[in-house]
């Protein structure tokens, strides 16, 4: 995340890279996802479009309000290797790498980007939080059906430094992942709430994002790192003109004042994000670096009223 000392800017007003700012009761921008003719060239030219989100339709797999086009070249991924399509579920975080016009985009690359993966502990007597590798995990309905001990995969999205759950999967033994924002302390590296140790990892930027392989130590609450990736479209075919992020917004001390949770991609400083201060929201704009995103749209908290909304206005 890109550190600046600009001064945080709350016009409502929008300038030719400012951000429609919506009213707190809308949940949804005329024309969302559709290019607009000044912005035609970004979304529909040369580059890709890298799409943040749950899964929220699998027949025609569509992401964070995108429908996305798979075909043979379409390549599936998690944090160790290849995994089958046939593995994604609904309410499965991912990361996607599309190319093509906006409305017609076609997935190159879908990667299941577990914020957590480890075992269960500490399970609240309601039992709707719990814990894996020392971060807080919140059920969005019901409550968690494994026991403590069993090893899990958890899909969601972070929530300043507890990850809010949209599906938990049990796996078999193996390594141990965090994925998230890294943040550079004198004390020491975290990535998430979770201090972090292993060879390179003092290159990570702060505030980039890192997608780490290791071993939980619950004795000491630390993450032994032995492998990680420090980005989230590592690999893309090529330059990424256009973001669609589903997250929660989180402060910062430099401009525009907020970033979201877990991203690891900077806002442009010049964008008014006050009125998605708090809830889940969807953002859409083009990508030069930072991230200008143009427009948002308030997503309902519950993940099923999440997919009706967002499968009716998929494009």
């Amino acid at each position: 995340m890109t550190k600046t000392n600009s001064s945080i800017i709350s016009s409502p007003r929008l300038g030719r890279r400012g951000f429609l700012t919506l009213s707190a009761a809308a949940v949804l921008a005329p024309g969302f996802g559709k290019a607009q003719s000044n912005t035609r060239e970004v979304e529909g030219g040369i580059g890709g479009t890298g799409i943040v989100g749950l899964v929220t339709e699998l027949a025609a797999l569509s992401v964070a309000g995108s429908r996305l086009t798979v075909d043979q070249n379409t390549t599936f991924t998690d944090a160790i290797g290849s995994v089958s399509r046939n593995e994604l579920a609904l309410g499965d975080s991912v990361t996607v790498e599309a190319f093509g016009a906006s409305g017609a985009l076609t997935a190159r690359r879908v990667n299941l980007t577990y914020p957590l993966v480890g075992n269960v502990a500490d399970i609240s007597a309601s039992r709707r939080s719990f814990n894996v590798n020392g971060a807080t995990v919140q059920m969005q309905a019901g409550g968690i059906s494994f026991a403590e001990g069993t090893r899990i995969a958890v899909s969601g999205l972070w929530r300043g430094n507890a990850v809010v759950a949209t599906r938990l999967k049990k796996v078999a033994p193996g390594l141990d992942v965090i994925a998230g924002d890294v943040t550079r302390r004198i004390a020491g590296t975290q990535i998430g709430p979770l201090r972090v140790t292993g060879q390179n990892i003092g290159r990570a930027a702060d505030g980039s994002f890192a997608n780490a392989l290791g071993r939980f130590d619950a004795a000491n609450n630390r993450f032994a790192i032995s492998s990680f990736e420090n980005a989230r479209f590592l690999g893309a075919a090529g330059p990424l003109k256009r973001l669609a992020i589903e997250g929660y917004l989180e402060p910062t001390g430099s401009a525009p004042g907020f970033r979201i949770s877990g991203l690891g991609h900077s806002f442009a400083r010049n964008i008014d994000l006050s009125a998605f201060a708090s809830g889940k929201t969807l953002f859409s704009g083009p990508y030069t670096g930072l991230f200008e995103a143009r427009r948002g749209v308030k997503l309902p908290e519950n993940f099923e009223a999440q997919r009706r909304f967002l499968n009716r206005i998929a494009t």
